[in-house]
């Protein structure tokens, strides 16, 4: 009986986990930029351009801390009752979202900025996450604006 009463409370958490993820882009973003990270890790021991693909890397796990971060906080957020929202907390997560914006903006510029040769799969990674970064800014860009209409 306990097996079972646990396998239905896993599903549920898992159709739960699951509902949430199609919902949100941001949540796709993560994943895509966790699974690009994944992608920038392996390739590390056989390039030559180790300290950028590094850099790389460090920026997905950044990316990735930042949005988990802001997922845990909203969660927090969410258990709020409306009327107990204060201003503070809706500017706290309107400030996290800025920073990951400008960090986002930061890497942007920085990948852009790569002018040596680089070996195809390292571009084509340096590519998609300048990609990935420019779509996250344009979705944390919504997100902003229902944090906006919190604060109204």
């Amino acid at each position: 009986m306990k097996r079972v009463l646990g396998v239905v409370c896993a599903v549920v958490c898992l159709f739960n986990v699951a509902a949430y993820a199609e919902e949100s882009s941001l949540m796709d973003l993560r994943n895509k930029i966790l699974v690009e990270s994944q992608g920038i890790k392996a390739w590390l021991p056989d390039t030559k351009d180790a300290v950028l693909v590094s850099s790389l890397w460090d920026s997905c796990v950044l990316t990735i801390s930042q949005l988990d971060a802001y997922f845990s906080q909203l969660g927090i957020f969410n258990t709020i009752k409306k009327e107990d929202v204060t201003p503070a907390a809706v500017e706290f997560l309107e400030k996290w979202l800025q920073g990951i914006k400008n960090t986002n903006d930061v890497n942007i510029k920085s990948l852009a900025a790569v002018s040596q040769p680089l070996q195809a799969k390292t571009k084509l990674h340096v590519e998609r996450l300048s990609g990935y970064f420019a779509d996250l800014n344009k979705e944390i860009d919504k997100e902003l604006a229902k944090v906006a209409a919190l604060k109204k």
